[in-house]
């Protein structure tokens, strides 16, 4: 009981950590946002789509004729990966960027716990 302003050097953080935690929240926070509204304004399913999706086995029968098994398989994560990037599974896309980039960010920032406050 001294009386007198004892910091617990843990608690202090270095400016270069405090932005990379800062820049970990404002992503955080913008890619939640974006993805919220991504979500609320995106369109319903086309149902022509999926008349011309690998769905139709005389589709993927003819691509293994001319392309193998490799083509077959590069279609199906050619159509995978374009799936991502439309209507409401653009929403999850952002929303698991935007972790993504938040988690770099915080763990870049939790390195630089071993450089000294600046008092």
């Amino acid at each position: 009981m001294n009386g007198g302003k004892e910091v617990n050097p843990a608690t202090q953080r270095s400016p270069r950590q405090k932005r990379f935690y800062r820049a970990g929240m404002a992503a955080l926070v913008a890619g939640m946002i974006a993805a919220v509204i991504i979500y609320a304004t995106a369109p319903p399913p086309d149902s022509a789509v999926s008349l011309y999706s690998m769905a139709d086995p005389r589709y993927q029968m003819e691509l293994q004729r001319i392309g193998g098994n490799a083509a077959v398989l590069m279609a199906q994560f050619h159509q995978w990966f374009d799936g991502l990037w439309h209507g409401t599974a653009l929403a999850y896309t952002v929303a698991v960027l935007g972790i993504a980039v938040a988690g770099a960010c915080f763990f870049i920032g939790y390195f630089f716990a071993d450089e000294a406050p600046q008092p």
